[in-house]
């Protein structure tokens, strides 16, 4: 059986720079994250016919969401610091990946606001995690170039959410 360190020199990723790989993995992780937050208001019409609701009585699915994500941010440091910044990183991008999963197979709306906190902790470790890992990884003279990138997500992400959210609910699903 092949070594770890012979199979990643083998599919060439030795060669990349890590700077580059933690910023791409950032600003993805951020642009998954904001365009969560924004592009599921879009979706409030088609969730109330099917959880026979009215579309303001859908807000719980942003609130509970905002909110989860507002209170895990406080202890992304702390986690960061005490496990390591690579580790939590990783964690909440799995926990905001599960939640999304599950958000996606709800039967209920109390079911669909669950899995949004879910999602929404995953969210509040993202952010304040993965702007540790950047600051870790870049030195003082080039955070102002990598900031230009965190831009793009920052931008993008909300803007777009709307507009990725009514496609995917018009030519898919709300799931």
């Amino acid at each position: 059986m092949r070594r770890m360190s012979d199979w990643i020199s083998f599919v060439g990723l030795r060669k990349l720079n890590q700077k580059l790989v933690v910023a791409v993995v950032y600003v993805c992780g951020m642009m998954m994250n904001s365009l969560d937050s924004t592009m599921v208001t879009v979706a409030f019409p088609t969730l109330g016919r099917e959880f026979d609701r009215t579309p303001e009585q859908m807000q719980g699915i942003l609130i509970g969401y905002l909110v989860s994500m507002a209170m895990f941010i406080p202890a992304s440091g702390w986690l960061g610091d005490r496990f390591g910044t690579k580790r939590i990183f990783l964690m909440a991008l799995g926990v905001f990946t599960i939640g999304s999963l599950l958000s996606g197979m709800a039967q209920s709306y109390e079911m669909l606001v669950g899995t949004r906190i879910i999602q929404g902790a995953g969210g509040g470790l993202l952010i304040p995690v993965g702007m540790a890992m950047l600051y870790r990884t870049y030195p003082p003279e080039e955070r102002v170039r990598i900031a230009r990138i965190l831009m793009f997500a920052l931008v993008i992400g909300p803007a777009s959410g709307p507009l990725v959210g009514g496609f995917l609910v018009e030519k898919f699903s709300w799931h």
